[in-house]
């Protein structure tokens, strides 16, 4: 890049202007370079649309063409869809076809008592808190700990003396829980540094009078707690001390609880099973495995658990339901769930008032022999069926279905299908060789690539209009074009042998089925003759869906075939197989041009306009060189004029 120059300022010329005509040429020669190099990218581009296009057909519509299944497709017709539905495969037997069903296929499900009526009285054992009386705390039994009117005595080695508490007590010195202990000890002086709490059930007592004084000494209170009731009895330094054994808190001994009572209406998910009755331990067992009640087990927990064993488990906290079910269908999905204590399975509903219904396979009657399968759908030669309701009335126990209206299946060839397989290929191929034909024969204009400087006097409308008209004509007369059209047209009017039915051959091609070109403007175009959705042939005879009613069985034969016997369909196939396949000059398979060609191409074009534009660089810095050194001359010129005019005034 150059730098910032200072020109013409002795001789008044117009010296960037004057450089710049000179190098204008040589700039020429390097936009031309950057045009070529532009209309081969759009000419690339170009290809890579096309090659879209062209593997589009080929992976769908042409590959349809060529495959056998493509006209081997079955149609099957219910009597009543009410009771079965149906669909047949390639495989399926054309005819009639009988079908009974004698059961459907179910779940399991288990629907619960409602264990919310009972009107019973339960009692739950909770953790006590800080809020928790003294009176009510109890043991993890129930038993009362028997706190009320027992004492606390809390020092901290004033000559005030110590506190006595009186725990459930009234008056002055009674304390109904830990937070009325606590805002007692806050509003004493001297004891405002004590804390006690309630931790998972056990009354901690912890020293928080810690503090520092002016000079950064460490203070604080020592006090002394001691309470037989609460198994409480020790001294709380303001600092712990492993040497000397310091500690700031102390627990009690017992693990205090609160019994709470709610009744059967209360029953939630979170209700403890241990609190309905259910011993911890007992087991429960769905489906081989086992989940074991813990004194913390909720219901939530159990239909939680169980429903990691295969089956769906839930309560209804409204219905006071439980609901267990099997997702799948069938005998193998079928479950029990059964208990260690019997009662267990009483207490939740689950047991004996419990309603059941078991899982069933289902159970079908195919052209006089059952069937029998976990879900509703049989696949039975070739035919998917699936049964959607019962045809007589079937007693399991005994076997005996009476009753019985059987449905009725017919399958017949699916020449539809078959029609639009190669209706589909016909559009498509129309729509592929009316763009390779337009892009072969499309003329070039004069329009050529602009230059920014050109596209900076356009606007955005106006620059993507002429860059329209300049990509056109970019593949005319392309060799790979004219290949590949000539091998899709010369493959499109053979001839194939076919065996018939009884052993005979017959030659087939596409006009003799009615499938057949325009005049010569359409350039090979096909259409089919009688086909509703071409109205230049729409009137005529349509001798395809004639063929398909009655020789279906050629049709594999004249589109798909064989390697050895290769179809219409499978030679185009092939052919297109091969001008797509890997070379040398190609990236990759699937790509009909040459895009490596063109990238080293493209390359080249970025090497020479490089080159060009040292080239123009050096040119201009000569230039400018050049008028340095004549500005330099003048401005000595006029230095020697000026002392010459002095030394002449001076005489």
């Amino acid at each position: 890049m150059a730098g910032i120059r200072m020109t013409g300022l002795v001789s008044g010329m117009d010296t960037e202007g004057m450089v710049q005509e000179l190098v204008k040429a040589s700039s020429v020669k390097v936009e031309n370079v950057k045009k070529e190099k532009q209309l081969l990218e759009w000419k690339k581009e170009a290809w890579q649309d096309l090659n879209t296009k062209i593997l589009d057909f080929y992976k769908n519509e042409l590959s349809a063409l060529k495959t056998n299944s493509s006209y081997k497709s079955r149609k099957a017709t219910a009597s009543d869809e009410t009771k079965i539905s149906v669909t047949a495969k390639s495989g399926a037997t054309n005819g009639t076809h009988s079908v009974s069903v004698k059961q459907m296929a179910s779940s399991a499900y288990l629907t619960g008592a409602n264990i919310k009526l009972g009107g019973e009285t339960f009692s739950s054992y909770l953790t006590a808190g800080a809020t928790t009386a003294f009176a009510d705390m109890t043991d993890a039994s129930g038993n009362s700990l028997g706190l009320e009117g027992q004492t606390i005595t809390i020092g901290n080695g004033n000559a005030l003396g110590d506190l006595t508490f009186v725990l459930g007590g009234d008056g002055e010195n009674g304390v109904a829980n830990i937070s009325d202990l606590n805002k007692k000890l806050s509003e004493t002086a001297g004891f405002e540094g004590l804390k006690a709490s309630v931790v998972d059930g056990q009354i901690v007592f912890e020293n928080t009078s810690l503090s520092k004084d002016e000079d950064g000494n460490e203070t604080g209170v020592t006090f002394t707690v001691a309470s037989d009731a609460l198994g409480i009895s020790g001294e709380l330094a303001y600092k712990a001390d492993e040497n000397t054994g310091a500690v700031t808190s102390i627990k009690g001994t017992e693990s205090a609880k609160y019994i709470k009572e709610f009744t059967s209406s209360q029953i939630s998910n979170s209700t403890k099973l241990a609190d309905l009755g259910i011993a911890v331990g007992t087991t429960f067992t769905v489906k081989g495995r086992d989940f074991v009640v813990d004194d913390k087990t909720t219901i939530a927990d159990f239909t939680s658990s169980i429903s990691k064993f295969g089956v769906s488990a839930s309560f209804d906290q409204k219905q006071g339901r439980f609901y267990i079910n099997t997702s799948g269908t069938g005998k193998a999905n079928d479950f029990d769930i059964t208990a260690s204590d019997s009662n267990a399975l009483e207490i939740l509903g689950l047991g004996s008032k419990a309603t059941k219904v078991d899982a069933k396979d289902a159970i079908i009657e195919y052209n006089g022999v059952e069937y029998s399968n976990s879900t509703n759908t049989f696949d039975l030669n070739g035919l998917s069926i699936t049964a959607k309701g019962v045809t007589g009335q079937y007693d399991e126990t005994t076997g005996t279905f009476v009753n019985n209206s059987p449905v009725n299946i017919e399958v017949a060839a699916d020449n539809g299908g078959a029609y639009d397989t190669i209706k589909n290929f016909v559009k498509k191929y129309n729509e592929l060789i009316d763009e390779m034909n337009k892009l072969y024969d499309q003329k070039k204009t004069d329009y050529e690539p602009l230059t920014e400087e050109e596209r900076a006097q356009l606007s955005d409308k106006e620059a993507e209009k002429w860059e329209e008209k300049a990509k056109e004509g970019l593949l005319r007369r392309d060799s790979t074009i004219s290949s590949m059209l000539s091998s899709m047209r010369s493959i499109l009017n053979q001839s194939v042998t076919v065996t018939n039915a009884d052993g005979t051959t017959s030659k087939y091609s596409l006009s003799s089925l009615g499938i057949v070109t325009g005049d010569y403007s359409e350039k090979g175009k096909l259409h089919i003759l009688g086909d509703e959705d071409d109205p230049a042939y729409a009137a005529e005879e349509n001798k395809l869906k004639k063929a398909l009613e009655e020789k279906p069985d050629i049709f594999a034969q004249v589109f798909a075939g064989t390697k050895n016997a290769p179809g219409i369909g499978f030679k185009l196939y092939e052919s297109l197989s091969d001008d797509m396949s890997f070379k040398a000059n190609r990236s990759s398979a699937f790509t009909v041009y040459d895009n490596l060609s063109m990238d080293d191409e493209i390359e080249d074009y970025d090497d020479e306009i490089d080159k060009w534009q040292e080239r123009l660089q050096d040119l201009e810095d000569k230039y400018y060189e050049q008028f340095a050194a004549m500005e330099s001359a003048m401005a000595k010129l006029q230095q020697q004029q000026s002392y010459l005019s002095s030394l002449m005034g001076g005489m």
